[in-house]
């Protein structure tokens, strides 16, 4: 067992990961590669290990009203599931594998979970040894996130097998993956997200794991992530050829925060062909102090070359930040950008394509958020990310609700894709278990056949499929909107899209 203390002054995302699974002294290892806590030595490619950052809960920064303003709401009122329940429909004989990172709530919120078992995917490359439940490895584990959403996920579906899973980046993920596909788990429930290790396109390191769990049989749902108001996307412009990419007028864009020192991600459509363009980024305050910048090199020969850079930041004293895009080096010819300030407002951002990985993967069911508290007539949260993808796939694949009722964050409510991911897993584990003979991802299919609201089969980009509740009565029953089950998927996969993978 490696020790734990001095991993507590590391991140997630400050450990390297070399593709040997075999590296000695790594203290972790999966199938295709290992992490270390610092690079290899000269000649040997590596890259930063891409985390798994918890979609936040609280802080919502698109100027809605404070949270406080809003009830939580009883998950099992705004979906129906309470009538299933009472019909004797409580998820039993399904299994739920949930990922996550923040198991760290205390023996009161643990025991009101019922029986479930844990897995240690980071020390454990089997996913078989438990985890230890007293302490986190990373300063980044701490919180009771995972706790809010296990619970959430127990609340809807009491009776599914529920096992607690520790994936906190890449490498736990592909443990992960390969114990849910090994032990016939039928809904994997993740609600946290990782940035830029693909340009979210449906291509990448995600894209295996993914079709892995889908042989399997396994249905990933995942968040959508809470990034619409703090994103921006678009084609490299650069109108006064000097070399910055056109924000506003003045070759910035501009975000604002709250006071925490924020993290600003840039990634381009250069996967995996780095060398051909290098970015830089850099981050000012409205006086041009510079605050932060990434001038990582993208060049042919690099041990390390990702079309990435990331940029921690010192806090503005306003709040408000200037960004700037440079070209470095090499062409710009077709060149997509991707700009996300995490946990900011970006001043005239772009919500399209702000579904990270692996929500915006096509086998994956993407979970939007809508406010419970008057479930039926709400629009989407204004946070909640918003295909299409990069790679022209409509997400999410359907609403659930958040601002729930729970334990953890008490009157407060639990907020965000986080919330509705679980809530949306639970109702899954419901539909199976009223109905075996169906897979997981026919059990998908038929939550999206019966979800509420006008984007019928025809995919919205903020709803998807609709808003996820289940029927009253006999699920054969005409529904309210007209809805019977789904046999078919009409929508899910882009025909496009699973032909062209597989020539």
């Amino acid at each position: 067992m490696v020790p734990l203390t001095p991993l507590l002054a590391l991140e997630v995302a400050d450990l390297v990961r070399v593709d040997d699974p075999n590296w000695p002294g790594a203290i972790a290892h999966s199938e295709t590669g290992s992490l270390l806590t610092e690079p290899p030595p000269p000649g040997v490619p590596w890259r930063y290990e891409t985390a798994a950052v918890p979609d936040p809960v609280e802080g919502e920064r698109d100027g809605a009203t404070a949270r406080s303003a809003w009830p939580a709401t009883d998950t099992l009122e705004v979906t129906n599931a309470l009538d299933w329940h009472a019909r004797g429909v409580t998820g039993k004989g399904v299994k739920i594998a949930l990922f996550d990172s923040s198991f760290y709530g205390g023996e009161a919120p643990l025991a009101e979970l019922g029986t479930f078992t844990t897995h240690d995917c980071l020390f454990s490359s089997s996913c078989e040894a438990p985890l230890d439940m007293n302490a986190p490895t990373f300063s980044a584990e701490e919180g009771r996130h995972g706790i809010a959403c296990a619970e959430t996920i127990h609340d809807v579906a009491p009776d599914a097998e529920l096992h607690l899973v520790r994936v906190n980046g890449f490498t736990t993920f592909e443990n992960g993956v390969a114990w849910a596909a090994r032990e016939g788990i039928d809904f994997v429930s993740m609600s946290m997200s990782f940035y830029h290790a693909s340009f979210y396109d449906g291509t990448g390191p995600f894209d295996a794991q993914l079709e892995r769990l889908e042989a399997a049989g396994a249905l990933l749902a995942s968040s959508a992530g809470n990034n619409a108001g703090t994103h921006w996307s678009g084609a490299w412009r650069d109108g006064d050829l000097d070399g910055r990419l056109d924000g506003l007028g003045d070759n910035a864009f501009y975000a604002y925060d709250t006071g925490a020192a924020p993290t600003f991600y840039l990634s381009w459509n250069r996967y995996p062909n780095c060398p051909e363009t290098d970015l830089d980024l850099y981050v000012y305050d409205l006086d041009d102090n510079l605050l932060g910048a990434g001038e990582s090199v993208q060049a042919a020969g690099q041990d390390r070359c990702e079309p990435v850079e990331k940029v921690t930041s010192a806090p503005a004293a306003d709040g408000w930040y200037r960004i700037e895009v440079v070209l470095a080096r090499g062409s710009a010819s077709g060149l997509v950008v991707d700009l996300l300030p995490r946990d900011m407002a970006m001043f005239q951002g772009n919500s399209a394509g702000s579904v990270a990985d692996p929500g915006s993967n096509p086998l994956t069911f993407a979970v939007g958020a809508v406010k419970a508290d008057g479930y039926l007539q709400n629009g989407p949260e204004g946070f909640s990310s918003r295909g299409p993808t990069h790679g022209g796939v409509n997400k999410p694949d359907i609403a659930g609700p958040d601002g729930l009722s729970s334990s953890i964050y008490g009157p407060a409510g639990f907020f965000g894709t986080s919330a509705s991911t679980p809530a949306v897993a639970g109702l899954l584990a419901l539909v199976l278990s009223e109905d075996p003979s169906l897979t997981p991802r026919e059990a998908s299919e038929t939550l999206q056949g019966w979800a509420f609201g006008e984007a019928g089969f025809s995919q919205d980009n903020a709803l998807g499929a609709g808003k996820a509740r289940l029927p009253v009565g006999s699920p054969d029953d005409p529904q309210p909107c007209g809805r019977r089950r789904m046999v078919m998927p009409l929508f899910l996969l882009p025909v496009w899209w699973w032909a062209g993978r597989r020539r």
